[in-house]
């Protein structure tokens, strides 16, 4: 599978020609990573977005691993909202190859495109809106667990 099917399948190229997003990606670099090697830690600055194009990585708060990210999931989209410091560690599990699309590369495009920017946005929105509709039902699983936990002890 080419490099561009893998970012035409992340959520945030969603609706794009390839000739749009190989615009974006000319300028982006990919970083190779071995496993164990940190993409980013928690309390760390960055201005960068993340897309998995091999390989897999987990996301981790303190010893605990929240989730395990694959080929074509995206990560640290929360810069293009202004939020620069990075809430989890970020750990290569296994030999990784991960596209970096810097915060400056994605706003030149709305100087350069203002659609192809608009779309970006809009599904910024879309991704996360549906990661928090998943956290909200984690939070209403995880309430329904505790109840039954005070209902026992009871």
């Amino acid at each position: 599978m080419s490099i561009i099917n893998v970012i035409k399948g992340s959520p945030l190229f969603f609706e794009l020609f390839d000739e749009e997003i190989e615009s974006i990606v000319e300028d982006c670099g990919v970083l190779n990573l071995e496993e164990g090697d940190y993409i980013f830690k928690e309390g760390d600055e960055g201005n960068e977005l993340f897309l998995i194009l091999s390989g897999s990585a987990l996301v981790k708060k303190g010893d605990v691993t929240l989730v395990e990210l694959k080929k074509g999931d995206l990560f640290g989209e929360m810069v293009l909202l202004d939020e620069r410091i990075r809430t989890a560690d970020i750990v290569a599990k296994t030999y990784t190859d991960v596209l970096v699309l810097s915060y400056d590369v994605i706003f030149s495009i709305f100087k350069k495109n203002p659609k192809i920017f608009s779309l970006l946005m809009l599904n910024l929105c879309r991704l996360l809106a549906k990661r928090l509709k998943g956290s909200s039902e984690e939070i209403k699983r995880l309430n329904a667990l505790i109840s039954q936990f005070d209902d026992k002890a009871a």
